[in-house]
Order: C-alpha cells, then structure tokens, then sequence
C-alpha cells in the first residue's frame, strides 16, 4: 500500500469512528441520515464499478460478472434512497441484510485466507462474525428506531477501526530481480 492509499485509509476510517460517535448520540434524526448514507455508498459503488468495467472490465476475461454486478448494486442504492419514505422496518431489514451479507463474505474470505496460511485471517474472522451478529441483532430489534442507530454506528465504528488498523499493517512487496 503506497502512503497515499495509506493516509486516505487512515482518514477513511476516522471519519467513520467519528460519525459512529455523531449517530450514537442522535439517534432520533440519525435514522434518515443512515438511509441517505447507505443509498449514496451504494450508488457510488455502482457507478464506480461501471466506469470499471467501461474503461478496463470489459476486456477481461469475466469482465461482463462485473457490469451485472455494477447494475444490481446500482439498482439496490436506488431501492434504499426509497426506502426513507417507508416504515422503518424495512430500513431495519435492508441494514440486516447488508450486515448478514457482508459478515458471511468475510467468513468466508477469512476461511480461504486461512486455508493460504495468510496472516490477516483473524481479522478478517473477527469482522465478519462482528457483521453477522448485527444482523442478528438488526433482526431481533427490528421495532426500536434507537437501537437501528446504535446498530449502524457499531458497524460504521468496526468498519472504521479496522480501516485504521489496516492502514497501519505493513505489506509485503515481491521484488523480482
């Protein structure tokens, strides 16, 4: 990892504790403002996975994965940036499913990276069986409006502690003589 990608990371993940403390202290107004993030970062996702596959996917061998990809995640932040005029219980869900979703594929990837004797598995295990018990709890507490808050900013904080953590982490670089 260059220093750049090293210091944006770093910042990446203070942000994200930060507005980890902001959601857990108002709750009330918190919840429109986890909807609208979580709509905008999959909107981004997709656009930024289509320029992608426009500019270099395409050529690629599987290339065309990524652009259905590109358009189901655009198409789920559109979803969410409708969910703000629904119940609450639907953003409840939409944020288990995220969770769930997220907290398997690092399971996963944790269990492959173990497989290749790669020092970062803990980690990645950790972080994973962390987003799969907020789904849990997303699903158990589906009704308080408060606790959704609380949930997000748990996550959004995760997330951003092992941003941090990862920005520090030394890589190693293959020199080829």
């Amino acid at each position: 990892m260059t220093k750049i990608k090293r210091i944006t990371s770093f910042l990446g993940g203070l942000i994200m504790v930060l507005a980890a403390l902001l959601f857990s202290t108002d709750t009330e107004s918190a919840m429109k403002v986890i909807s609208f993030l979580l709509s905008l970062s999959l909107l981004l996702y997709g656009i930024r996975m289509m320029i992608y596959f426009l500019t270099m996917a395409r050529h690629m061998t599987g290339g065309l994965s990524i652009l259905f990809r590109a358009i189901i995640v655009f198409d789920l932040g559109l979803f969410a940036l409708n969910l703000t005029s629904l119940p609450q219980v639907y953003v409840m869900l939409y944020l288990a499913a995220m969770h769930g979703f997220s907290g398997i594929v690092d399971i996963m990837r944790a269990r492959e990276s173990k497989q290749l004797d790669a020092p970062s598995w803990k980690l990645s295990l950790l972080h994973g069986i962390l987003d799969v018990t907020m789904a849990v709890l997303c699903v158990i507490f589906i009704d308080s409006i408060r606790l959704a808050s609380y949930i997000y900013a748990a996550g959004l904080f995760n997330s951003g502690v092992i941003r941090i953590i990862q920005s520090f982490r030394k890589t190693e670089s293959v020199y080829v003589q």
